[in-house]
């Protein structure tokens, strides 16, 4: 049973401007599909958890990214503007927000995880339950990619139990977070959910994948890029 106290927040950057370690692949535009595409996939696999809607929760001061929340009825939070390490600001913004809401538990997931499934969201969280229930709080359950750097999804009760430290090395910088604070942090594997898309080979293997006859890509980004295949504007590596 998923709790009712749990809320996710999706930080989305910019539509037009994310992405651009993939623009030796892919032109603006493309990106900006690609992008949008994985953020539809991500948000309908946490609305078949299910994840209440309103405790799904857009971090972006996008007006792109408002309107995608306003067609799924989730929930959108503009953060302030930082000048100092925007992303990890912006999530702990958003974070003391869905506190304020009555947030027990608050899961960070990337929105460039199109392979994600609500069964592996169902796992990730029933096995962050079963772990609050043999130990008890505080604890964060974190998932890395899968080169083992970075944490695509982090999960925590109380939702401030580790300070936010995503981006480069992030990984080992919540490790040592949580040791610092004194908070167990543990690991949990899902390879849906350890596939993000950052570089051109991420995207290689994703386009592979949504191809094979097995499809385990998201609808909304098999679709994107099946059919810019077919029209010859596929990407090129």
């Amino acid at each position: 049973m998923i709790p009712p106290a749990l809320w996710v927040l999706v930080p989305l950057k910019n539509l037009g401007r994310a992405k651009e370690r993939l623009s030796g692949a892919l032109v603006a535009l493309q990106r900006r599909e690609l992008v949008e595409a994985m953020a539809r996939d991500v948000i309908e696999a946490l609305q078949a958890v299910p994840v209440a809607p309103a405790h799904i929760v857009l971090v972006s001061d996008d007006d792109d990214v408002a309107a995608l929340a306003a067609q799924y009825g989730v929930a959108l939070f503009r953060p302030a503007a930082a000048a100092a390490d925007p992303l990890n600001a912006a999530l702990t913004e958003a974070m003391r927000h869905a506190c304020a809401g009555g947030a027990g538990h608050v899961l960070v997931m990337h929105a460039d995880l199109p392979l994600a499934r609500a069964a592996q969201l169902r796992g990730l969280i029933g096995a962050h339950l079963a772990a609050l229930e043999a130990r008890g709080a505080p604890l964060a359950t974190l998932v890395t990619d899968r080169a083992g750097e970075g944490s695509n999804c982090l999960l925590s009760t109380p939702p401030d139990a580790v300070p936010y430290r995503f981006g480069a090395g992030s990984r080992a910088r919540h490790h040592e977070a949580a040791r610092a604070a004194g908070v167990r942090c543990v690991e949990h594997h899902a390879a849906g959910l350890d596939r993000d898309i950052d570089q051109p080979e991420d995207l290689a293997e994703l386009v592979a994948i949504c191809q094979s006859a097995e499809n385990a890509g998201g609808a909304h980004t098999t679709r994107l890029l099946l059919r810019r295949g077919s029209e010859g504007n596929g990407p090129t590596f």
